[in-house]
Parts: structure tokens; C-alpha cells; sequence
């Protein structure tokens, strides 16, 4: 069901003067009938008496109807009718009924033009005859005058009503696409939030987790450390943590425009090109990593690279967090298609990473990373306690 496009509120100002201008026109056509009609009538035939009598009726209903016509929008076809049906006894009241017929036509309602034109016809023949003017005209040609001039200003005001629901539609369509466009702004935000969020999780989450790993050793073997290897902790715990802010920085700086910079320009992210460097990192940590990376693989489109990175990325912050002593594997290779698959395998040892502990954000994160581009994600752990992370991205996303 459509919703109703109610039309913007019309200032008073404008209103009076649209109403204002109308019934000067109207009072102006209906002056110069008045002068034009009874300038002609034969008032010989008639007495003093009957002539004042006509004049004062006349200029009496003409002003009761410019009075009334202003009321036409509340009660259209009673206003209508009876400013018509005044025009039969008041020709300073003929302006009023064409400005009431073409208002009612302007509704674009059958019966109540068919009523209102044909009141406005029978009122200009009955007229006719109440004012002599030794004009023998056949009372046919009157009439078809009469509905002639009936016709053309039901014609007036049915354009005119069309032109009304024509803005109504075009305002009624400029509505819908102004919900239409906020509603593809709130998605694009949610989008942009839900980006945000995976982006700051695999960040902090990977310099976090070597954070805790490096903390939790000084904690638990500090006294047994001697005081270079507590340096070197230190310093690695110092190091993850500037790198995590840094890193946390460069996401946030999506949300950021200065003038400088390109409004909505996110900061370059790390693809295949720069997993190297990670494993790198996993291994200074003290991870006991196997990585074997197709060469190939780096080429992928900066899209396919990015989600790939990520996959890795979380697969060791999850062995780091879940099976911290346990050997991990990483593989990434290029299948046909082309596609790129990236497999990380870490035993659990009995650590238990299914259930509450891996309904976390990162696995949702990364299944969703891989239905964006069109690929296929997987995450488990297999009857010999081996837990892996695979995901196959298409080359062509």
C-alpha cells in the first residue's frame, strides 16, 4: 500500500494572494457583464419600480457569491451549485460561476461536473430571458452558445487538474526515491561499519594475541627470565602494541577527511605481497611455522589479496590463541579457474577450539570476507584433532 504524499504547507502569504488575485479577476468580468448587460437592456419596457428592483438583486447576489466562491475548496459542489445557480438573477455573478465550475472540473469527478455544467447551462438560458434587450436571438443558439462556453471551462479546469496530479505524482516519486536513497545511505553505512569491524578485529587481534602471548611469559616466568630476556620480552610487548595502535590508526583513518586527503580514501591494506613480513613476525614470536606460498598467488587482484592476507592472518592469531605450542602450517596456492586457496592447519592437542570458543568474530569475519568475493570458507577440525582454516577465493572477484 503507497503511502499518501500530502503536499508541502502553502505559506499565508501565498495563499492570500492566490485567492486574492481570482476573485479580482472574477469581480472584474463579473463588473464588466454587468455594465455591458444592463447598458443594452431595454428598460423601457420595464418600470422604475422593476428595473431598481432587478439592479439591487443583482448587485446583492453578485457580492453574496464573491463572498462564497472563496469556500468552494470546503463544500465544492454545494458552493458550486449555489454560486451558479446565483448567476441565473446576477450577471455580477457570472465570474464567480465560471471560477466555481472550473473548480469543481479541477476534481476531475463526472458527476459532479455533469451537475455543475449542467446547472451553469440552464442558469445562462433561464438568464436569458430576464433581461429584454430587443435582441431576437433563437433561444437554440443561446443554448448552444451556453454549453459551448459550459464545455470550454470544464476543459479549463480538468487541464488544470491534471497538471495538479501530475505534481502530486512527481512529488509523490521525488518522495519514494528521497526514502529510497536514505535507505541505500543507511546500508552503505551498516556496510561500512560491518567493514570497519572485521578490519579492526584481524588487526587487533593478531597484534593483541602476540601482546598476551609475550605478557603472559613475563607473568608466569619472569622470575626465571634472566634480565636480557626480559628486556627482549618487554621490548616485543612494546613493539606489538605500537604496531597495533599504528595499525588501528591507519583503519580509523577512513573516518577521517581532512582537507588534504581524498574524502572516504582508506589507507592502502596489506595483500599476498606482504605475507612475508607476517610470517616473519610469527615466527620471531616463537611460533613454529611451515609456510609454502605459490609465487603466483602474489598476482592476484588487490581485492583477493587483501581477503587471503586476512585468512592467514587470523588462522595464526587462532593457533596462537588456542594451541599456542603446536606447529602450523600455511599453504597458499593458485588453483584452476584460476582461484586462490589458503589453507592454515594447526594441531589442537586436545585445546578446545570448537564450540563457545570458536563462535567468536573472526571465523564469522572471514566466511563473510569469502562470500563477498564469491568463494567458499571452511573452518573445523578434523578426526585427528587437526584444526583447519581454508578458504578459496575466485581470481576474477
Amino acid at each position: 500500500m503507497t503511502t499518501p504524499v500530502l503536499r508541502p504547507p502553502v505559506p499565508v502569504a501565498r495563499r492570500v494572494w492566490a485567492e486574492s488575485w481570482r476573485l479580482v479577476v472574477v469581480a472584474l468580468v463579473g463588473l464588466f457583464l454587468f455594465a455591458t448587460v444592463w447598458s443594452t437592456t431595454d428598460s423601457g419596457s420595464m418600470s422604475e419600480t422593476r428595473l431598481g428592483a432587478h439592479l439591487l438583486v443583482d448587485f446583492v447576489v453578485g457580492v453574496l457569491a464573491l463572498v462564497v466562491v472563496p469556500f468552494r475548496r470546503r463544500a465544492p459542489l454545494l458552493v458550486g451549485v449555489l454560486v451558479i445557480a446565483g448567476s441565473t438573477v446576477s450577471t455580477l455573478a457570472v465570474g464567480a460561476a465560471a471560477l466555481a465550475l472550473v473548480s469543481l472540473a479541477a476534481r476531475r469527478r463526472p458527476v459532479e461536473i455533469a451537475i455543475g455544467g449542467g446547472t451553469l447551462v440552464a442558469s445562462s438560458v433561464l438568464g436569458e430571458g430576464l433581461y429584454p434587450s430587443g435582441d431576437d436571438t433563437p433561444m437554440w443558439q443561446i443554448a448552444i452558445a451556453a454549453v459551448v462556453c459550459t464545455a470550454l471551462l470544464v476543459a479549463v479546469g480538468i487541464v488544470i487538474g491534471q497538471r495538479r496530479a501530475l505534481l502530486d505524482g512527481l512529488r509523490e516519486r521525488a518522495a519514494l526515491l528521497e526514502r529510497d536513497q536514505q535507505l541505500r545511505e543507511d546500508r552503505a553505512r551498516e556496510q561500512e561499519r560491518a567493514h570497519l569491524a572485521r578490519e579492526m578485529h584481524d588487526v587487533l587481534g593478531h597484534r593483541l594475541s602476540l601482546v598476551a602471548l609475550h605478557a603472559g611469559a613475563l607473568e608466569y616466568r619472569g622470575r626465571s627470565l634472566s634480565p636480557d630476556q626480559t628486556v627482549e620480552a618487554a621490548g616485543v610487548v612494546r613493539a606489538e602494541a605500537h604496531s597495533a595502535l599504528t595499525e588501528l590508526r591507519d583503519v580509523l583513518g577512513v573516518l577521517r577527511e581532512p582537507d588534504d586527503v581524498v574524502p572516504g580514501t582508506a589507507p592502502p591494506q596489506p595483500t599476498l605481497r606482504d605475507l612475508p613480513a607476517l610470517l616473519d613476525d610469527a615466527r620471531r614470536s616463537g611460533a613454529s611455522l611451515t609456510a609454502t606460498v605459490d609465487e603466483a598467488a602474489t598476482a592476484a587482484p588487490d581485492a583477493v589479496g587483501r581477503h587471503a592476507y586476512r585468512v592467514v592472518q587470523e588462522g595464526l592469531t587462532n593457533a596462537r590463541r588456542h594451541a599456542p605450542d603446536q606447529p602450523v602450517t600455511v599453504a597458499v596456492d593458485v588453483l584452476a579457474g584460476p582461484a586462490v586457496r589458503v589453507r592454515v592447519t594447526n594441531p589442537t592437542d586436545g585445546h578446545p577450539v570448537d564450540g563457545a570458543r570458536t563462535a567468536g568474530h573472526g571465523l564469522r569475519g572471514l566466511a563473510e570476507r569469502a562470500r563477498l568475493v564469491g568463494g567458499a570458507f571452511s573452518a573445523g577440525r578434523d578426526a585427528t584433532g587437526t584444526f583447519t582454516v581454508e578458504a578459496v577465493l575466485p581470481w576474477t572477484a
